[in-house]
């Protein structure tokens, strides 16, 4: 992905190579190192992490009995802490072609895709074993260790550095942070929201579970100052509706709903209640590659 201020952009570039996420791109930590081929997390636009240094205070608690899977391995890194998540692909999509032939994956093994600060997640339901025997016949490629029960398999590549793969029954993660994430799923390593409660309350203002985007900051495509986090989801990848929280460190004053609701395509409704704005709309207009920006910017 390539634009780190809004939706569709960042939902066309994914689904061109058979996967989706919701929106911009992620202020990367680990570097072009963490890439599956044909999946970029995209470039960073802001010079500054947009991680605040405390959150506010609120009392809320996560019950992680009930909270969607992808929310117990997410982290609060040392970027904006930006995640893209899906759990539908678009017609056609095959996440599993992202992976070296020797696993033997299909389309129907994966569930689900998250990405945060250049660690891809897969989720689905893996034959480990199948996969480690590729992995035997396969050169360039040999099981390294073990995790937690997660098999590690590192593989030589001509245009980079060795990559390392932590492949579970549940879960396959790509990225050198994969025993911080193992042990966040696990609830042995602290969790985005165990540190800071208004992601908590940002994934409770969001109406979907399963196409959501978050990050610390503000928009690059908004001028509207002291927004301490944001998110945005929507039914699909391709849904024609979406919907924006924007959760502010202090509250603001009314009059920054009219500089909000200029995310949208178009605007169906908008919302402010104390510190938390909601924008629901449809996704901006995207240019062509060769149109240049649109009046807005985006």
């Amino acid at each position: 992905m390539t634009d780190s201020r809004i939706t569709r952009r960042g939902v066309i570039a994914l689904t061109a190579v058979g996967l989706a996420g919701c929106a911009g791109s992620d202020e990367r930590e680990n570097g072009d190192d963490d890439e599956i081929e044909g999946i970029d997390d995209g470039d960073d636009e802001d010079d500054s992490d947009g991680q605040p240094a405390e959150p506010p205070e609120r009392d809320i608690t996560v019950d992680w009995d009930e909270a969607p899977t992808f929310r117990t391995w997410l982290l609060r890194t040392g970027s904006n802490s930006r995640f893209d998540y899906t759990a539908t692909f678009p017609d056609g999509a095959d996440p599993a072609e992202q992976f070296p032939a020797f696993f033997g994956l299909s389309a129907g093994d994966v569930d689900a895709h998250l990405i945060q600060t250049g660690t891809h997640l897969f989720f689905g339901s893996f034959d480990t074993e199948a996969i480690l025997d590729g992995v035997q016949e396969t050169d360039g490629v040999e099981l390294t260790s073990q995790y937690e029960g997660y098999a590690v398999v590192t593989e030589d590549r001509s245009d980079g550095p060795p990559r390392e793969i932590a492949v579970g029954g549940d879960a396959i993660i790509v990225g050198p942070d994969y025993e911080r994430r193992i042990d966040a799923s696990r609830g042995d390593h602290d969790r985005l929201e165990e540190l800071d409660p208004e992601f908590t309350h940002l994934f409770r203002e969001l109406p979907h579970e399963t196409t959501v985007s978050a990050q610390y900051g503000g928009m690059s495509a908004l001028e509207v100052d002291d927004i301490y986090c944001w998110g945005v989801s929507s039914e699909s990848p391709s849904a024609e509706t979406m919907t924006w929280v924007f959760v502010f460190a202090t509250e603001p004053d009314s009059d920054v709903l009219s500089d909000l609701e200029e995310i949208a395509g178009e605007l169906e409704e908008s919302t402010l209640e104390g510190r938390t704005a909601t924008v629901v709309g449809s996704a901006p207009e995207v240019p062509r590659p060769d149109a240049g920006l649109s009046e807005n910017g985006r």
